[in-house]
């Protein structure tokens, strides 16, 4: 038998493994390495059955053929952590399970501690649902994002009996918002352990608000559609471990300088609100003033001036994120004054639709934000490529790049500056091209093979690739090379003035790691055109859409 040196002995190893296990995120990884050596099988197994993925029917059976058998090497359901019933491909609109499947994994998965349901058509009526959970004790998150007042009164009776003690996490995302409360309150009076409650509901009167106070009072995170005054008055005076609140606020909030003390010391806070004039600027002082703890800000306020900004940049020491949704009327002295005080701390920014920020305030983004690691620009209209590139070139260490603008050959020269600058870390680059121009032949940039071929090498790491700006590439057959050259690319939109024929299709379903595709054959033409659409049933799962523009006759 052959020795084994002292690295290979080092590398079987079970507790060597179970941490190098915690690295791969791709269940497709996790499956090669189950067949490398028996121990190595032993360790990767349960991580590949801790929260598989079903993107196609073929795995569902597979995964529940498993299940089924009497006699197996391990007891698979036992590892299944977290489950996931969402449809991936678009074009599937049933799911591929039934209810005696839902009774087979309620049967053979006792450990369950994360459930989703995209979806509560059937199999995932109310009655089986409530099975799940009746078979779940230990389970810690529970998340609907469709559902009735029906379902959610039957479905959820396990959790008003308090079968899920340990649960910390319940959101119910119901479009009708139609349902009693008093479901909520026997949950939060059965089921202690809850710090985290997201609801799509209104918050609109006190009772309500300290119904919510006394049902969950270790809340950390809260999030709803709407609040009104009386509504966050009785949450903010009640929930002292508050760390996280999102909300649109009702335009009856008065806020005031009286109000800001009571807030709890948050860490992150979202406040969509569309009020005539800007909040009370001596609010945005005191508020700033109590929360040192505050890390991630994400403001839609239609009126917020410059001062509510800067006051918030000034004070708030950690804040790491922020974003700026629809804040009009900001100007480059509120992004200057984020870029000086908070420098290297900012990690993500996100601006968009705004009409007065320029190069300016990018600039200086650029000049004290090195370390920023995902940066998101849409259609703030006053910014040229000069601002776009100090940011690309300058903030070395971006790992997330989404910018929409008018200017096909602006974003051809961000793809050309992160192919030359970009440490390697990219792993998602979305570019949006909105006009309907073509993109001008003389430009000293273009969006060819060739850079993609040197993005490619330059940032190895790209997942997710959307080009919404015209390819200029008129042989396929390269620009497939060219895609390939992604190693570890798993989603791809591009627009291209090329058709792909069936056999480039195929060459590229031969990526090992792609799985959805969109291509898009020219740009979209002018505001009368319309998108004729058609899907490819790709042999080796990948889902593949090909649209095309077409100008139609309004008046015909």
């Amino acid at each position: 038998m052959e020795r084994l040196t002292a690295a290979q002995k080092v590398l079987l190893t079970p507790d060597v493994l179970y941490g190098i296990s915690s690295y791969f995120d791709r269940q497709d990884d996790l499956l090669k390495c189950v067949f490398v050596h028996p121990i190595w099988a032993i360790v990767f197994i349960r991580q590949l059955w801790k929260a598989p993925i079903w993107k196609t029917k073929e795995s569902v059976n597979l995964f529940l053929r498993t299940l089924r058998k009497v006699k197996s090497c391990f007891l698979y359901g036992h590892m299944v952590h977290r489950v996931v019933f969402k449809i991936y491909r678009p074009y599937d609109t049933t799911s591929a399970f039934t209810a005696n499947d839902l009774r087979v994994i309620s049967r053979k998965c006792p450990n369950l501690r994360h459930l989703t349901f995209a979806t509560t058509a059937p199999p995932f009526s109310n009655t089986n649902v409530e099975l799940l959970l009746n078979s779940s004790p230990n389970l810690i998150t529970f998340t609907v994002l469709d559902c009735d007042s029906q379902w959610l009164e039957g479905a959820l009776t396990p959790l008003r009996q308090g079968r899920c003690p340990k649960l910390q996490h319940l959101e119910i995302n119901d479009c009708n918002r139609s349902w009693s409360f008093n479901v909520i309150r026997d949950i939060g009076e059965n089921c202690p352990s809850i710090i985290s409650l997201k609801l799509y509901q209104r918050v609109n009167n006190l009772q309500l608000a300290n119904m919510i106070v006394n049902s969950f009072p270790n809340l950390q995170t809260f999030e709803c559609k709407y609040i009104n005054e009386a509504g966050l008055q009785g949450l903010i005076t009640g929930l002292h471990n508050l760390k996280s609140l999102s909300a649109q606020f009702e335009n009856d909030i008065q806020v005031s300088e009286n109000l800001a003390p009571k807030f709890a010391k948050l860490e992150a806070l979202r406040i969509r609100a569309i009020h005539v004039q800007d909040h009370n600027p001596l609010f945005s002082v005191a508020f700033s003033q109590h929360q040192p703890c505050l890390r991630q800000l994400y403001l839609a306020t239609l009126h917020i001036t410059d001062k509510t900004i800067k006051m918030i940049a000034m004070n708030c020491h950690h804040l790491e994120s922020i974003e700026l949704f629809m804040c009009f009327y900001l100007t480059d002295s509120a992004i200057s004054t984020i870029a000086q005080y908070r420098g290297k701390k900012l990690k993500h920014l996100m601006l968009a639709y705004n009409a007065y920020i320029t190069d300016t305030g990018i600039n200086q983004i650029a000049t004290h934000c090195t370390e920023l690691r995902s940066v998101v620009i849409i259609s703030c209209a006053k910014l040229t490529n000069i601002a776009f590139n100090n940011i690309a070139r300058e903030c070395k260490s971006l790992v997330e790049v989404t910018v929409r603008h008018d200017s096909c050959q602006m974003l051809a020269s961000i793809v050309h500056t992160l192919a030359t600058r970009n440490r390697g870390t990219l792993k998602v680059l979305k570019a949006y091209d909105v006009s309907t121009k073509e993109m001008d032949k003389r430009s000293k940039y273009k969006a060819d093979v060739s850079v993609l071929e040197r993005l490619a090498i330059r940032c190895p790491q790209i997942r997710t690739l959307v080009l919404k700006c015209c390819i200029q590439e008129k042989n396929p057959s390269q620009l497939v090379k060219a895609i390939h050259k992604f190693k570890n690319l798993e989603e791809l939109q591009i627009s291209t003035s090329v058709k792909f024929s069936s056999s480039h299709i195929r060459q590229l379903e031969k990526h090992r790691r792609l799985k959805y595709v969109t291509i898009i054959y020219g740009p979209l033409l002018n505001a009368r055109s319309r998108i004729q659409e058609s899907r490819l049933e790709s042999t080796v799962g990948m889902n593949i859409t090909l649209l095309t523009p077409m100008v139609y006759n309004v008046n015909g």
